[in-house]
């Protein structure tokens, strides 16, 4: 009897080693993972930031050079035409200088003995703080700068290397040159634009991935524009890169391999104690059970608690995981626009929408709160959309996991009202899934609001079921999205537009509209309504029509149809640039669209600062082009202002002698062919007209 009891210990001896052996197998396999897992997410989640930190930057410096560029070639073209004089030279760089915000200084430089009266050298230069200069000398002999040289060969615009300025700016630029001929076309010079350097090192400020994360700019030859930080011996570091297509110049950002694994492995870390003191526990269970089989129903009833502890440790396990780690095509069937007017410099609302395998993926959101915050929990939501929808085909599913993977990184308790549909062109469903957006309206005979489910708005609450909903769409009608900056829109006695002026909006529009014409006329309703009060939130509107056969497109010009356009602004100077994105959709001769653009600006600028000089108010420009001209009406309810009584300004006189302005109504009158003005209705209504 006790040999058999003694043979038992044996037996649960051996059995219990394996059962050790296994459990720690197990743990140890689970573990593994449990951390490869969680490190390729981790890497996985630092490229994509860091794309998105390398796109932004990249995009905001094609910008400014891109502007920097336009500014060369039109002031190579004015100092083309007044080259028979000189001193028109220093009004043109300080003209260039003022219009071009990231411009710290500008130059119009020209062969050897150009101007015998000047010299050898002849350098206009102005800058932000040095205006009228002629710098060019002995001690500064540009002709042998690099600038000056490729500008001079190549015919285009060209970015030289940094170089420190000893004679104008006095600081390290990148310049951007452009050629300049004479009337039988010879190549006399260049015209010049600089970029400091200190523009750069602000940008890297800002362009943090991680804290300890590095940025660094270097030029197509390799120098370094914005140098990173000397790295540290033995360190390991992740790069990523961008390459800027306008100039050649490569961005990167440098992460330490701490930065991205540093808070895994200090929980690796201590999932590895625990693990040790489950195994170390279970020993002990298994050794007191071999001592006292006696005890086994004991030990049983312990392993089960344990077993159960085990699984809850599991489960807190996997909830520490994380749960979740595009363009359009023309069709035939659609017809689509959208906008969106923010209240500020940025903002927080988003549309978006692409076509795969026949269907047409679309979102509208709008983000709690304004601003730069805003505005980067709207990159993440739209990249969430792209990425999501290209791997689920229901819209409830996408937005779950969109919900998921921002409520878990709510550190600011954001939210987002959002809005995602999918339609079938060819049979007109549309799977839809709506949470906390604002209903969208149907319009077929009469607007009708979509029926929706008031689910939760995205980055509340971490594991809300949304649910989907499904409708027919029947061709000819049209779907028309918007965020509550429409309705809660406010005039300057704190009326709401309401949805009650929407309606009646909607209900007004032409069978004939297109899409934009339909957002246009909501947008210039609201335009009348808001009048002079401020805008108090971003208003998006998106619409999409569902064509009634494959006829009807987009009108082409080439069938000699006048083309109508129109964009409303507020009396605002910063809203300035969105004028050069609406004149560069309209379809104008590229070798015409940088100088009427300039005109334009220069036109509505002048409405922006004599019509409304202390009150706020709107200009409408309206644009109607055919094949052979194309003609602009700019309209506002300023007080009376003419700029066509403006006399000419003689540019023979030197820059110090010249009364200030009127500069800005020469270059329009140089630019385009026909110019009218008119007081009607209380209205100034300025019409400019360029043949093509």
């Amino acid at each position: 009897m006790k040999l058999k009891v003694k043979n038992n210990d044996i037996i649960h001896d051996k059995s219990g080693l394996w059962i050790i052996i296994i459990a720690a197998v197990i743990l140890e396999a689970t573990a593994c993972i449990q951390y490869f897992y969680n490190r390729a997410s981790l890497r996985n989640e630092a490229e994509r930031r860091a794309i998105a930190e390398l796109r932004r930057a990249e995009l905001e410096i094609d910008v400014v050079c891109k502007q920097v560029e336009m500014s060369v070639q039109t002031m190579a073209l004015l100092a083309e035409r007044n080259l028979q004089y000189p001193d028109s030279m220093f009004s043109i760089t300080c003209l260039m200088v003022e219009r071009t915000p990231d411009m710290v200084g500008a130059a119009i430089a020209l062969k050897e003995n150009y101007y015998p009266q000047y010299g050898k050298w002849f350098e206009a230069y102005c800058g932000l703080h040095t205006k009228n200069l002629q710098i060019g000398s002995q001690t500064h002999d540009y002709f042998q700068s690099e600038w000056f040289h490729n500008g001079m060969t190549i015919d285009s615009c060209w970015w030289c290397e940094p170089y420190y300025d000893n004679a104008g700016a006095m600081e390290t630029l990148v310049s951007c040159s452009y050629p300049l001929h004479n009337s039988e076309g010879e190549v006399i010079g260049v015209a010049l634009a600089d970029i400091s350097l200190n523009y750069l090192e602000r940008l890297s400020q800002y362009l943090r991935v991680y804290p300890n994360s590095y940025f660094s700019i270097t030029s197509s030859n390799g120098t370094e524009l914005v140098p990173a930080p000397d790295t540290i011996p033995g360190m390991k570091y992740h790069i990523f890169e961008e390459d800027i297509d306008v100039n050649g110049w490569t961005i990167r950002i440098i992460i330490p391999d701490n930065e991205i694994y540093g808070e895994l492995k200090r929980i690796g870390l201590l999932v590895t104690i625990m693990m040790i003191l489950g195994l170390l526990l279970l020993v002990f269970i298994m050794y007191a059970s071999a001592r006292n089989i006696m005890k086994l129903l004991e030990a049983n009833k312990q392993n089960q608690t344990i077993e159960s502890e085990l699984n809850i440790a599991r489960n807190i396990q996997m909830a520490m995981l994380p749960k979740t780690f595009p363009p359009y095509h023309d069709c035939l069937d659609l017809n689509i626009y959208g906008t969106i007017i923010p209240a500020k410099e940025v903002g927080g609302d988003l549309y978006d929408f692409y076509i795969s395998d026949n269907k047409l993926y679309f979102c509208i959101g709008d983000v709690s709160g304004k601003g730069v915050p805003a505005s980067l929990v709207m990159a993440v939501t739209r990249s969430l959309f792209r990425t999501l929808s290209a791997q689920s085909k229901d819209p409830a599913q996408i937005i779950i996991q969109m919900n998921n993977a921002m409520s878990e990184m709510n550190e600011q308790n954001m939210f987002v009202t959002f809005f995602l549909g999918i339609l079938d062109i060819e049979t007109g469903e549309l799977n839809y899934c709506n949470a906390g957006h604002n209903a969208p309206i149907l319009i077929s005979d009469t607007p009708t609001a979509l029926p929706v489910l008031p689910n939760l708005p995205i980055g509340i609450l971490s594991g809300y079921t949304f649910i989907s909903q499904t409708i027919t769409i029947q061709r000819g009608n049209t779907l028309f999205f918007y965020t509550d900056g429409l309705t809660e829109a406010e005039n300057i006695n704190k009326e709401l537009y309401g949805e009650e002026r929407m309606f009646k909006t909607i209900s007004e529009w032409s069978d004939t509209f297109n899409a934009k014409e339909q957002v246009n006329a909501i947008q210039q309703s609201v335009a009348q309504f808001v009048d002079i009060a401020e805008p108090s939130d971003d208003l998006t509107m998106l619409s999409i029509r569902y064509l009634p056969d494959k006829s009807e497109q987009t009108t082409s010009n080439k069938t000699g149809q006048i083309v109508k356009s129109q964009i409303v602004m507020r009396n605002d100077i910063q809203q300035i640039p969105t004028l050069a994105e609406w004149v560069e959709s309209l379809g104008i001769p590229q070798m015409l669209n940088m100088t009427i653009n300039l005109a334009l600006e220069e036109a509505v600028t002048n409405v922006m600062l004599y019509a409304y000089p202390d009150s706020n108010g709107t200009v409408l420009i309206e644009s109607l082009k055919d094949k052979n001209q194309i003609t602009f009406v700019i309209s506002d309810s300023g007080i009376p202002f003419d700029p066509t009584k403006k006399g000419e300004v003689d540019i023979t006189l030197a820059a110090e002698d010249r009364a200030i302005g009127g500069l800005g109504i020469h270059l329009v009158r140089q630019i385009m062919d026909k110019i009218e003005y008119e007081r009607k209705d209380d209205k100034n209504i300025l019409t400019l007209t360029k043949l093509f």
